[in-house]
């Protein structure tokens, strides 16, 4: 076995001094793994090329027999794993790779992110995480900074992703509107308001707390896909006529197909009204899921004016910011450095409460009697615990966000912000041009696009099919998706999961339910890397349309 430290054997595998450590030859010989694997590293997926084993069975069989003695080679070990399991593994930062929501990592973020990993930090309280707790503090005041909430009245915790965000904000309203859960669980008369377009880790954590689907309430979207505030007022009136208690509303601060973001001011003015009205003895909790849409609180002149004169970008970004801006009006609000402009390592979520009192309601046991002797924290200053739903919390998110909001700063996360939406409306205006495409979002101000390819010799009426409640429209909808769908398997076997070169894109075969009841379905191109620029846009245009010609072919030859 390789020699650290002056150990050998299987104690050579925990180095007691840095000086020497093998940790950093072991990342070396990885990243050379990957280098063979890909030199020029802008493959849109790492290639299987020379892969040991062909299926995910052969994979599992190899490395599901546990070895009787101690690798003797560390690095051989960790090269191969490299080729073995991170073949077909998506590059976030290459300029090709518009597959869907994640992030391109910031090695500043990455570093920090292994250095605590090595060092094994459990983010609990001082006593073990030592400093790295005021890390996570740092964190809530650059939130609390950006949208004006006093710094010293925020409190703020890493999590374990967006579901994460949703859990604590359910939470939070659940403690507020039914203090005895604590003791006798989540009562039957709770209700917790979520939209149309929500992600579905809405409706999962309320059911891993106990809030079964009946007892949700679905606010509609409009054409804009923002939620309807008048139809939502009438549905929580309802609640409350029924007598039955709401929780928490949770409204859209990004969503993650079109990044819309909800009148945050307005349901809070109204959450506000409705309370006094009907003399609830609590304040429903406003919880904003703005894991993607928090971004926009970066944007400011300097990345505006990097933009080019003409572009489209500068209006849509003003006004997401505008909208964004109002997160100050929630009582909670997520972000998820982890996707797009985020550029931090999964899992790396965050929960920010504009007011630390709806936190401390979270303290275990729902008072301070809590017995958590185990984790010796009497002797601690600082002991996030005390509110987490994790025990086991790992610090190196907390330490990667801090690293990426320090290396980058308000203007390099606002330029790349800037840039990723400048080249996603490129990529509409130009598409929107092309024979027998349709952009089905439009209206969006963020970076994610939506697209709709139609048989050959068939129009593109894209809003028709969204709008249009006729039965021969439903019709319409279903052969166009059986159309798209053909298409996009096709395009995948011969070319994306083949490493064919060009944009990898997906498919979602929901985008939303159309007038007519049909679901519509599209192609999902999102680029989340700081690389892509309107060229690369324009090169995925051009060659879906030169896709699309060769598999018309096919489809008129009725060979599909």
């Amino acid at each position: 076995m390789d020699v650290a430290n002056g150990q050998t054997g299987p104690r050579a595998l925990f180095p007691l001094s840095h000086r020497g450590s093998p940790f950093l030859d072991l990342c070396k010989t990885a990243f050379e793994s990957l280098t063979e694997l890909m030199p020029e590293g802008d493959a849109a997926r790492v290639p299987s090329t020379g892969a040991r084993y062909q299926t995910y069975g052969e994979l599992v069989a190899a490395y599901g027999e546990l070895p009787n003695n101690p690798v003797v080679s560390p690095g051989d070990l960790i090269g191969g794993m490299t080729r073995d399991f991170l073949a077909g593994a998506v590059n976030w930062r290459s300029p090709e790779l518009q597959y869907n929501l994640g992030a391109a990592v910031n090695v500043a973020a990455s570093a920090m992110y292994a250095v605590a990993l090595d060092t094994n930090v459990y983010l609990i309280n001082d006593g073990l995480a030592g400093n790295v707790v005021a890390a996570e503090g740092a964190v809530s005041h650059v939130l609390a900074r950006l949208t004006d909430v006093p710094a010293s009245q925020a409190y703020g915790l890493f999590t374990f992703g967006g579901t994460g965000t949703m859990a604590y904000g359910i939470k939070a309203g659940l403690r507020k509107c039914a203090p005895e859960s604590v003791r006798s669980g989540t009562p039957g008369d709770v209700r917790v308001v979520i939209t149309e377009d929500a992600h579905f880790s809405h409706a999962a954590a309320a059911d891993w707390l106990g809030i079964g689907a009946d007892q949700l309430v679905v606010i509609p979207a409009d054409e804009q896909r923002r939620s309807d505030l008048r139809v939502a007022e009438g549905l929580v009136r309802d609640e409350l006529e029924a007598g039955h208690r709401v929780a928490t509303i949770i409204i859209n601060g990004g969503t993650t197909y079109d990044h819309a973001v909800d009148d945050i001011a307005a349901f809070a003015e109204l959450r506000d009204r409705l309370t006094a009205e009907y003399k609830l003895r609590y304040r429903p909790h406003l919880h904003v899921d703005s894991v993607v849409g928090w971004a926009w609180l970066m944007l400011n002149d300097s990345a505006l004016s990097s933009l080019e004169p003409s572009s489209s970008a500068s209006d849509a970004l003003r006004e997401q910011y505008r909208r964004v801006r109002a997160l100050r009006s929630a009582d909670s609000w997520g972000v998820d450095f982890h996707k797009g402009v985020g550029v931090c390592p999964i899992d790396c979520s965050f929960i920010q409460f504009n007011d630390k009192s709806d936190c401390v309601r979270l303290r275990k046991g729902g008072s301070s009697s809590a017995d958590l002797h185990q984790l010796a924290q009497d002797f601690s200053v600082v002991s996030p615990v005390d509110y987490t739903l994790e025990t086991s919390r790992a610090g190196g998110k907390a330490l990667a966000a801090v690293a990426s909001l320090h290396s980058l700063g308000r203007n390099g996360y606002a330029t790349i912000l800037a840039r990723l939406v400048d080249a996603a409306i490129y990529f509409r205006e130009s598409l929107s041009s092309r024979n027998g495409m349709a952009v089905l979002n439009p209206h969006a101000l963020g970076y994610q696009s939506m697209v709709r390819l139609y048989p050959p010799e068939r129009a593109p009426e894209a809003h028709r099919e969204i709008h249009d409640a006729a039965p021969s429209t439903a019709r319409m909808v279903k052969e166009g998706n059986v159309y798209l769908k053909a298409f996009f398997a096709w395009d995948n076997e011969t070319r994306m999961n083949a490493n064919g070169g060009g944009v990898v894109y997906s498919f979602s075969s929901r985008y939303v339910t159309t007038a007519s009841g049909e679901p519509i379905s599209g192609l999902k191109f999102y680029p989340t890397t700081p690389l892509i620029g309107r060229e690369h846009m324009k090169e995925a245009i051009d060659l879906l349309a030169e896709r699309k010609a060769a598999f018309d072919e096919i489809w008129r030859a009725g060979t599909r």
